[in-house]
Parts: C-alpha cells; sequence; structure tokens
C-alpha cells in the first residue's frame, strides 16, 4: 500500500474517531441531532442514527443517551484501534 493511501485513509478515520469522541464527551441538550451540520445524508449521520436508533429502542428512556454516548465512545476506540492496527500492519511488511 502506499503511504500516501495510508495517511489518507488514516485521516479520514481520525476524523470519524475525532468526531465520535466528541459526540461522546459533548454536554448533552435537547435538541441535539448528533449530526455533524451537513444538510446531506453522510456516512457519519447513519452510523450515529444506527447508534441512536439502538440505544432508544433496546434501553429505557432515562437512559438511551448515556447508552448512545456510551456507544459513541465504544465506536471511537474502535476506529483508533483500527488506525493502529493499519500502522502496525504497514510497517510491519
Amino acid at each position: 500500500m502506499n503511504i500516501y493511501v495510508l495517511f489518507v485513509i488514516l485521516t479520514l478515520l481520525l476524523f470519524l474517531a475525532g468526531y465520535a469522541f466528541y459526540v461522546a464527551f459533548k454536554q448533552y441538550e435537547e435538541d441535539d441531532d448528533f449530526t455533524v451540520g451537513i444538510n446531506t445524508f453522510t456516512f457519519i449521520e447513519v452510523v450515529f442514527s444506527i447508534l441512536l436508533f439502538i440505544s432508544e429502542k433496546f434501553f429505557p428512556k432515562r437512559y438511551h443517551i448515556v447508552i448512545f454516548k456510551f456507544l459513541s465512545f465504544l465506536f471511537g476506540l474502535f476506529l483508533v484501534c483500527l488506525i493502529v492496527l493499519f500502522w502496525v500492519l504497514y510497517h510491519g511488511s
């Protein structure tokens, strides 16, 4: 894999992980929709809509925001682990 392709992939994954951590640690407000602020249907909106749907449907109403933030944190950790894995695999070969 070319080093430039690796940097592009890692930058995109780092952006997604950063936004996941932002959502996880952001102060919750009643009118939050947890989207990036873009009015289009993006991949980030799909991921966080799925996480919000899971937390609303499978957990009690009083805990669904806490569960959503926890799932967002886990998603961010998953992406950071994926970044480390890509980096180790690239430099290991």
